[in-house]
């Protein structure tokens, strides 16, 4: 197949038609005849298939690196099911069974138990890839070269989940994950801590209380005109730094409650903290922060 590109410029007539042969493995200026190139490489993708199936399978390489497996995915293994001599088979069998115990050494016994709970945890709760990966990458950080009871690490593996959802602003609270994943909130606040103090790289975070207004509002079945009300107050609070030393959750369910007031749609302080996992006290105490700072008349 001959290839045209754009991109390259003939030296000898400065045209810009040149075809790639990659059978040849030659650049050549149609204008002029030169071979700009030849025993070029091709850096494209080799569409040809090797499967024995005949299946039309184009994979070049195994599934990609991973901080999810401790042994980071590069391990062979294999499917007894492939081998069609039921003695070949019965092997197989055997030599993963060999295979399974030889893997995972002592010093990565820690390491694999920690990221068994990180993924059956981040299975739980439905989160996506990219936060289970760098969920895993503080999880590793804390778990190297350290000792923990196996309850220690459970936690360490929620704590690693919830800083990942910080990290890329997922609304996911501090109680909302001890309370999914029946862990108690004490264990998962403490082994945030520790883990923070053995991954000294992890930058500080401030989530911000718009992240949680969307499903505040769809979960109290508030119509359109409330969001735009909330989102109203979300801007205004900033301009008075109401956001700062104060958790994002409890704001975002007192702007809530205020928008609800404000859009004839009103909802009960009962209501918004049950959803929130909040006290009604938090929402009674920021919502008279915003009555101040911001001047707001509320008629009840």
């Amino acid at each position: 197949m001959i290839f045209e590109h754009k991109s390259i410029k003939c030296p000898n007539c400065s045209s810009i038609s040149i075809i790639f042969d990659d059978s040849r493995g030659e650049y050549v200026c149609i204008n002029c005849g030169l071979v700009l190139d030849e025993r070029a490489i091709d850096h494209g993708r080799e569409w040809r298939s090797f499967n024995d199936k005949g299946d039309g399978s184009r994979a070049r390489t195994g599934v990609p690196l991973t901080n999810a497996i401790h042994d980071r995915g590069i391990c062979t293994t294999f499917n007894p099911s492939e081998f069609r001599s039921n003695t070949l088979r019965v092997k197989a069998k055997r030599l993963i069974r060999v295979q399974k115990k030889i893997r995972v050494g002592k010093e990565d016994r820690v390491m694999e138990i920690g990221l068994e709970y990180l993924n059956k945890y981040a299975s739980k709760l439905g989160l996506p890839g990219y936060v289970r990966e760098e969920a895993s990458r503080l999880l590793r950080g804390a778990l190297s070269n350290t000792s923990m009871r196996k309850k220690s690490i459970a936690s360490m593996a929620a704590a690693s989940i919830y800083l990942a959802c910080k990290q890329y602003n997922l609304p996911m609270t501090l109680r909302s994950i001890s309370k999914a994943l029946s862990i108690a909130e004490k264990d998962l606040w403490n082994a945030e801590k520790r883990l923070i103090e053995l991954v000294r790289a992890l930058p500080s975070i401030q989530q911000d209380p718009v992240l949680y207004i969307p499903k505040l509002i769809k979960d109290l079945n508030l119509d359109q005109k409330t969001y735009s009300i909330a989102m109203d107050i979300i801007k205004a609070s900033r301009g008075v730094d109401l956001n700062i030393g104060r958790g994002p959750i409890g704001l975002a369910a007192a702007i809530v409650y205020m928008a609800s007031i404000l859009s004839d749609e009103r909802r009960t302080q009962q209501e918004v903290a049950s959803l929130c996992n909040v006290s009604d006290v938090t929402i009674r105490n920021r919502y008279g922060d915003l009555v101040g700072k911001l001047d707001i008349v509320v008629s009840l």
